[in-house]
């Protein structure tokens, strides 16, 4: 499987479909490169065609590419 060679996969679409519960709420991001985003809003989740989150971070929007996002946490 592409995880047993390292490579990883990003989110299943289930955890896609979960991603709608946190919209409004402080969340943390890590995405492909190894970068984290430590704590943002989850403005949307997209859907249907749109396959990129909407976060609020630094005072700025910003959208990650669905397919970039490995995890993701509610932040404490």
């Amino acid at each position: 499987s592409a995880g047993s060679r390292g490579v990883s996969t990003g989110m299943t679409s289930a955890q896609i479909d979960q991603l709608t519960t946190l919209e409004g709420r402080r969340v943390g991001l890590g995405v492909r490169g190894g970068h984290r985003i430590g704590e943002c809003e989850l403005v949307s989740a997209g859907g249907g065609e749109m396959r990129a989150l909407w976060i609020f971070v630094d005072g700025c929007d910003a959208f990650v590419p669905v397919d970039d996002v490995l995890d993701l946490w509610e932040a404490a």
